[in-house]
């Protein structure tokens, strides 16, 4: 059995380009591990709490009242999207004055509500749709957080101190810290210092809760756990894994596949050169995915994310990637592809079948051909087994 989790954007706002790549990533992996003979679950792991969201019910809000006519504005930490602007507007011709005094955690749950659908039906565009949506919310709930963090002081690797064991002189003196955090042995692990794992008012860093969800995913029973994440979560993943170890639990089925920044490129028609597209003329906010299907295609964008090293930047120039030539990798591919469906219905219509063939007749590009052609299941086992999905777009072209 075989997880994968990707995307996991938080539902604050609808899908961009680098959030993408993640996705395309992930899904690719997902069904290269499927044609390896895996029972597969794709997961969408998310926090709707936090202050991220306390700002967006905030911002619906906001924008609510104003569809009612009050004088509100926005601060600059709030959301800034239009699409906000639509959801007050549907708010405020359904129910009227009635929500005025409403709370933000009621605008909110209707804001990630409305985020998730559209989030969802982006996603469905490119032919990814996820099994499973896990709140990290949840592990508070079932207070497997709290066992967690238990369990690692049962374990000896969690103890209680205002600064970290073994923290150098000139670090407690420029620390301000005066209460005890509850920290994490992770220089035993060869980390330079040890880790918070508990703040000193009693809230817990993002490692803890990480460590109880990947406990979570053990106890479900699944072998290997690939996290599709982006580059500037690397060194998170390596105390989740120790922490996973310290809890006594084998850490070797956790994958961790890194992906680095995507650019989006157009040319700008008053000027003629290339600029970074950082926003939507349509929606007021950052390029997202559903402007990409509707510049390019859902095919060209799976290929031309999948085709480089997760670890590379990429940029996506969008006149480039909807080009409908042999000159663009993912329309050669698909050519060849078709051709080779009318060869074999030709083949079928016509009675023809390799049996009794005469294989002296095959001369030097086609052997080279066919010996490519039965490299597929290698190059799947191989993808597989480095957990390196960008390969088989590799293959494809070659």
């Amino acid at each position: 059995k075989a997880q994968v989790e990707f995307v996991s954007a938080n539902p604050t706002g609808p899908l961009h380009i680098g959030r993408t790549r993640g996705g395309v990533i992930g899904d690719t992996m997902a069904r290269l591990l499927e044609a390896a003979g895996y029972e597969i679950q794709r997961e969408y792991y998310f926090n709707n709490a936090g202050n991220q969201m306390v700002m967006l019910g905030e911002s619906l809000k906001i924008r609510y009242l104003q569809a009612l006519g009050q004088a509100v504005e926005l601060s600059d930490d709030h959301y800034q999207g239009d699409y906000l602007i639509e959801y007050g507007k549907e708010i405020a011709e359904q129910y009227g004055d009635a929500w005025v005094d409403k709370d933000w955690d009621t605008f909110k749950t209707v804001a990630e509500e409305k985020m998730f659908g559209w989030i969802r039906k982006s996603l469905k565009k490119i032919d990814i749709e996820h099994d499973n949506f896990f709140n990290e919310d949840s592990l508070f709930k079932s207070e497997e957080v709290w066992e967690t963090l238990e369990e690692l002081k049962q374990n000896d690797y969690v103890y209680e101190a205002v600064y970290w064991d073994g923290a150098p002189e000139e670090e407690i003196a420029a620390s301000n810290a005066t209460e005890a955090a509850q920290w994490f042995r992770s220089t035993k692990f060869g980390c330079e210092k040890d880790r918070v794992m508990v703040k000193s008012d009693g809230v817990p860093t993002y490692t803890l809760p990480d460590i109880a969800y990947h406990r979570n995913k053990i106890q479900r029973g699944f072998d290997v756990m690939v996290n599709v994440l982006g580059a500037d979560h690397g060194e998170q993943y390596k105390t989740v894994a120790w922490g996973v170890e310290a809890l006594g639990l084998d850490s070797t089925g956790i994958q961790v596949i890194l992906n680095q920044l995507v650019r989006m490129m157009v040319t700008d028609p008053e000027t003629g050169k290339k600029v970074e597209k950082k926003g939507s003329t349509r929606k007021g906010i950052y390029d997202t995915l559903d402007d990409m299907v509707e510049m390019t295609s859902a095919d060209a964008i799976r290929y031309h994310l999948l085709a480089y090293a997760p670890t590379t930047h990429i940029t996506f120039d969008v006149e480039e990637v909807v080009k409908q030539s042999n000159d663009n990798p993912v329309y050669y591919i698909q050519n060849a592809h078709v051709r080779c469906c009318g060869i074999f219905r030709e083949a079928e219509e016509r009675g023809f079948s390799d049996e009794g063939a005469d294989l002296s007749l095959l001369g030097e590009d086609e052997l080279r051909f066919i010996r490519k052609a039965l490299e597929l299941g290698e190059v799947i086992a191989t993808c597989v087994e480095n957990y390196e999905p960008h390969k088989i777009a590799y293959y494809a072209n070659d």
